[in-house]
């Protein structure tokens, strides 16, 4: 009976027509079948609508909106449209994904790959392009070489080149930026022209728009960038709110977080210079390193808590917990160019500049090669240049002693009892005595006594070099005084001399007259 049906239905169609319909109704788990005397080529079953080809379906090249394309719902779902003259090997697959009006010659609108709905629906002469997700690739018309993954990847290039797009909405509104890397959710989100930006991590580099040669790998790493150019970014975000700023290096979670215009900074350390907006050329190694700059420039820190608590300017912090001496309140150093190097070495106070610290408290002795520090002395830098008047009298007004360290911050509270006392003697001075001699002499300009810490007075008896040697030469000046005074009293001891030894032989010879008389 099928046989027969088959051979009705081969009649039929090859009867020429001009317009007919032809009906062909199944019954009830039918099958309807194109085969040879062995081999079945096409099936159609009624009961659950199958179509089942046991052998290829082949289709033209698309070549026209009416050859070679496979619709759904009346869109076109897959083909491999290029314009005639060009090399072609495009593939589309997706709901009006490709584009049926593109042109061009040579390698244009060729070697183009897409997959999603909507992918590279606008294209007119891009090449080598690959969109894989939904609306990836959307607008796209002459760019190249541009590879987009995740839904609206790229969505709104339309002339950029040489992108990589991994993630939803990564490099979504980018128009005509080019090598760009984007991998991660909405990361490079907001670029649109900017070139040679590299973004790992979700919304990395989010807000870039025409910001160029930026690289960021991390959760929000330079997140609100717009048009800084040249910073680069390790780490959970990091550089998070820099707009502007260039030429920036973090590396560690937060580090550099809140830079907005600041440039030329690096921060290596979880939360380095995690406050700083505006301050530029700072180096911050560890972490929580210059942790509260702000707008301090050109200071550096190297080591964990290295000016952790500093909003100065060209200040150097170098060894573990370097940080402005502990305050009851506010710890925030405001001083300008110092230098603490050491670990747990703080400056005298929050507000002094242009100091040098070496070393904690626990310190005992500077070691180098020389046995001295070369100061600037050139005389064309001086004026009213006079004879120093401080000298011997002076010196005898000070206090040499001898003492044990008791110091207060080796104790809980710092009251010191005496436990802890050091058993080994020092010699030196008392800072207390030393500012009451220059305060009663009234030449505090010699600076005996640092007192920008009230709680810890320093002694800076290198300041009495010259006063020694004043001293020397007063009593240079007095030896030489009683060494006259020794010689003449010498040659009139001598005249003495001569005189009486004259008087005693004149005293022989009365003597001898009188013996004759």
């Amino acid at each position: 009976m099928k046989t027969i049906f088959l051979i009705l239905l081969l009649t039929v169609l090859s009867i020429p027509v001009h317009s007919q319909n032809i009906t062909n109704t199944l019954g009830a788990s039918g099958t309807f079948t194109i085969k040879d005397a062995s081999n079945s080529y096409l099936t159609l079953t009624q009961s659950n609508g199958l179509l089942s080809l046991s052998k290829n379906l082949n289709l033209l090249n698309t070549t026209s909106s009416s050859l070679g394309i496979i619709t759904k719902g009346g869109n076109r779902f897959i083909h491999n449209f290029a314009p005639a003259g060009v090399p072609g090997n495009n593939t589309f697959i997706g709901m009006n994904s490709g584009n049926l009006s593109m042109s061009g010659t040579g390698s244009f609108s060729s070697y183009n790959t897409a997959l999603g709905g909507n992918s590279l629906q606008s294209l007119t002469t891009g090449y080598t392009n690959t969109a894989l997700g939904f609306q990836t690739l959307f607008y796209n018309t002459t760019g190249y070489s541009n590879s987009a993954v995740g839904g609206s990847a790229l969505y709104y290039n339309t002339s950029g080149y040489s992108n990589t797009a991994m993630g939803t909405s990564s490099l979504g509104l980018n128009t005509s930026g080019h090598d760009n890397t984007a991998v991660g959710l909405s990361s490079l989100y907001g670029n649109t022209t900017g070139n040679y930006n590299t973004a790992a991590g979700t919304a990395s580099l989010f807000s870039n728009s025409t910001g160029f040669a930026n690289t960021a790998m991390g959760y929000l790493s330079l997140y609100q960038n717009t048009t800084g150019a040249n910073n680069t970014t390790i780490g959970y975000q990091s550089l998070y709110s820099n707009t502007t700023g260039l030429n920036n290096i973090a590396l560690g979670n937060q580090s550099l977080y809140s830079n907005t215009t600041g440039g030329s900074n690096a921060a290596l350390g979880g939360v380095s210079l995690l406050s700083n907006t505006t301050g530029s050329n700072n180096t911050a190694v560890g972490i929580l390193a210059l942790y509260s700059n702000t707008v301090g420039n050109g200071n550096t820190a190297v080591g964990f808590r290295a000016g952790v608590d500093v909003t100065g300017s060209y200040n150097t912090f170098i060894g573990y917990n370097t940080q402005p001496p502990p305050v009851v309140g506010s710890q925030i150093m405001t001083g300008s160019n110092n230098a603490v190097i050491g670990s747990d070495a703080a400056p005298s106070s929050l507000t002094v500049s242009n100091e040098i610290t070496l070393g904690n408290s626990s310190v005992t002795s500077l070691r180098c090669r020389v046995g001295s520090i070369t100061s600037l002395s050139d005389a064309r830098d001086k004026k009213n240049i006079q004879d120093l008047s401080l000298g011997i009298d002076f010196v005898m007004k000070l206090k040499p002693r001898l003492f044990y360290w008791d110091k207060r911050e080796w104790y809980h509270g710092s009251n010191p009892d005496g436990s802890k006392m050091e058993k080994t003697p020092t010699a030196g001075f008392i800072a207390q005595e030393f500012d009451d001699a220059q305060t009663k002499e009234n030449v505090e300009w010699l600076n005996l006594v640092m007192k920008n810490n009230p709680e810890k007075l320093e002694a800076t008896p290198g300041n009495l070099l010259p006063v020694m040697v004043k001293a020397l030469q007063d009593l240079k000046t007095e030896n030489n005084e009683l060494k006259n005074k020794l010689e003449t009293f010498e040659r009139v001891q001598t005249v003495l001399a001569a005189e009486i030894a004259k008087l005693k032989s004149k005293e022989t010879e009365f003597k001898q007259v009188k013996n004759e008389n």
